[in-house]
This record gives C-alpha cells, sequence and structure tokens, in this order.
C-alpha cells in the first residue's frame, strides 16, 4: 500500500508540472503574455555563460553537485535544481533559457547573458580602485553590449526590433553582490566597500534604462 501511495504522489506530480507547462500561457489577466526573455545578471541567473568562456573546467559550477540530480549534468547553474530564471521560462510555458555563449544554440524565445562573477561595474572601473574580477571580465555593460550585437544581428531596423520585442520581458539581476564580494576578498575595509554603493547602484540603474531601449 504504501509503495502504490508513493507511485500515486509522483504521477500525480508529473500530470500537475505537465499541466503547468502546457497552459502556462494562461495564467490569467494578471500576468502578461511574454513569448522572449533576455536575462542579464551573475550567478543566480547564469545558465551556462561563464563554463563556456572558462572551457578548461575549473570553475566550480562546471562538475558535480551541481546540475547532479535535476540535469543529470553540470550545466553552469549555480545550483543543484532550478534557477528563478529557470522557473519563470516554465511559467510562461518557454523552454529553459540558453546562454548567449553556446554556439548553435536557439534563441527564438530569448537569451540568457547572465555569467557568474559578473559585476555591476565594468572591471576597468575595478581596476582603477585596485580591486579585480577574478573569474570574468564579464561585467553588466558587457552583458548589454551583448544584447546590442544580438539584435542587430536579427532586426534590420529599430523598428523590426520594437516589432519582435513587443512581447519580450526583460530581467535584469541579481547583480551587485560580486563588486562588494571581490572588495572585501581583497582586503578593502567595509568604509571603501560603502563607498562603491553610488556607483554600483548607478550602473545597475543604467542598465535599466539601457535595456528598456531594446524593447
Amino acid at each position: 500500500m504504501a509503495n502504490f501511495t508513493f507511485l500515486s504522489l509522483v504521477l500525480t506530480l508529473l500530470f500537475l508540472l505537465n499541466f503547468q507547462v502546457r497552459n502556462a500561457h494562461k495564467l490569467g489577466p494578471k500576468f502578461p503574455y511574454f513569448d522572449k526573455i533576455y536575462q542579464f545578471g551573475a550567478s543566480k541567473a547564469d545558465t551556462g555563460n561563464l563554463i563556456r568562456e572558462s572551457p578548461s573546467g575549473s570553475t566550480l559550477c562546471a562538475r558535480f553537485p551541481y546540475g547532479e540530480t535535476f540535469f543529470m549534468n553540470a550545466t553552469g547553474r549555480c545550483s543543484n535544481g532550478l534557477l528563478i530564471i529557470d522557473y519563470t521560462a516554465l511559467s510562461a510555458g518557454l523552454p529553459f533559457l540558453k546562454p548567449y555563449k553556446e554556439i548553435g544554440a536557439d534563441f527564438s524565445n530569448g537569451v540568457n547573458f547572465a555569467v557568474t562573477g559578473a559585476t555591476a561595474l565594468p572591471v576597468e572601473t575595478l581596476a582603477a580602485m585596485n580591486i579585480s574580477s577574478p573569474y570574468t571580465p564579464t561585467s553588466l555593460h558587457v552583458q548589454l553590449d551583448w544584447i546590442a550585437s544580438f539584435l542587430n544581428s536579427t532586426c534590420h531596423s529599430n523598428t523590426e526590433c520594437a516589432e519582435k520585442n513587443a512581447n519580450s520581458l526583460f530581467m535584469l539581476g541579481e547583480i551587485g553582490s560580486n563588486d562588494y564580494n571581490y572588495a572585501l576578498f581583497q582586503r578593502k575595509s567595509i568604509q571603501e566597500a560603502k563607498q562603491m554603493v553610488p556607483q554600483v547602484v548607478g550602473a545597475i540603474a543604467n542598465g535599466v534604462r539601457a535595456s528598456s531601449l531594446f524593447s
């Protein structure tokens, strides 16, 4: 009886998950319809860009236990399960977002530009403060350059891009914590890290404004 009950529970959960995915566009009037997602950020949103930037496999999220249970392989997500962006895509009835660095990927439903270890401030700005970005040079500024290049390659005009992205969702973040992490790890004081706040917040705000121009 216990085995039967467990099997019934598993089948019920599978049915509900399948129902959710098939009916995700029917979430109701509180949830606007969108057919593409563009994601910017760092480790909490990266679905595989960093491990493609560092193909040597030296990155932490390129090996088990990351991805071991849910995906059965290390996808580059710094999680053993799904990220917020994965749940967002599922809720919209879209496939999981492919990382920008994946060669030959299908980007018809959007692109993930997030990179684990990314900073809000450009690496050059951090370097001027004697702070290095040890994992990736891909700051938020670089990610915005990436989407500009991507859209330039897929649209012939701003009008065409606006039409293609009329139902697109742009997600920015989480990003900015690495700026402070690197500063503190490299023996900057709490006061020095606090002095970075206006610049970091300003970079994120500028990123939000810049990303809005693509929609």
